[in-house]
């Protein structure tokens, strides 16, 4: 019998994004590997956009994955720079929220290898978005006040965030890594928040961070646990 409060077993799975026709295919194409290495209990499902070719879909098939084709999200346009070019493609990501037929999944990167079984944090307790936090000193974060004092989030004790600038930050996660409950209430907001929100240069994260952190169901508990 299933424990009140936790989803079923089988209506979980990991998932993960791809967009294009270059050698990216080849990061989805390890974490299929490392996945089943490791022994999972669970399916990988690959959001693929409509520009990845028959042939590349054909080898996340022959890998075992599930193949579900998404249609693009584009933000508003604007003048944003974008922290990495490819981050605009990124708004597609937040179709993975529709999956409902799964009630918990496991988002992945394609360039995360999986090196341990991490089946056990689909137990973690309900009702939260659970991320890994961002680190400030990656070269993404170089156009930031963050980066240039050498403040990061991870560590705070190690360099102060200035008096003089006010608060702090606010928290920031890698949406390299999420576990979440699919949900089309969820979906929607989201989706209608990419309408009306000015993009950020870190594309769908903001529309995250504006969501979950409003309402307090956004818990770092896994840093320790995933290594991006």
């Amino acid at each position: 019998m299933v424990p009140s409060g936790k989803p079923k077993r089988a209506s979980r799975a990991y998932v993960t994004f791809l967009a294009g026709d270059g050698d990216y295919i080849k990061g989805v194409v390890g974490l299929a590997k490392g996945l089943r290495k490791v022994k999972t209990t669970y399916p990988l499902v690959v959001a693929v956009l409509p520009d990845v070719p028959n042939e590349h879909r054909q080898i996340l098939k022959n890998q075992g994955c599930i193949v579900r084709e998404i249609e693009p999200v584009y933000p508003p346009e604007n003048q944003t720079q974008f922290a990495m070019a490819y981050y605009v493609i990124n708004y597609s990501k937040l179709r993975i929220w529709e999956y409902v037929e799964y009630s918990r999944m496991i988002y992945l990167n394609g360039d995360i290898q999986v090196y341990d079984n991490i089946d056990h944090l689909f137990d973690m307790p309900v009702g939260h978005l659970y991320a890994v936090m961002d680190c400030f000193h990656e070269k993404t974060w170089s156009h930031t006040l963050q980066y240039k004092i050498g403040y990061c989030q991870q560590c705070p004790e190690k360099v102060a965030w200035p008096k003089e600038m006010g608060e702090k930050p606010w928290l920031y996660f890698n949406a390299g890594f999420l576990l979440f409950e699919s949900s089309l209430s969820v979906y929607d907001h989201l989706l209608n928040k990419v309408k009306i929100t000015t993009p950020s240069s870190f594309a769908e994260q903001v529309n995250y961070k504006s969501y979950f952190l409003l309402l307090k169901r956004l818990l770092f508990a896994l840093e320790c646990e995933i290594a991006l």
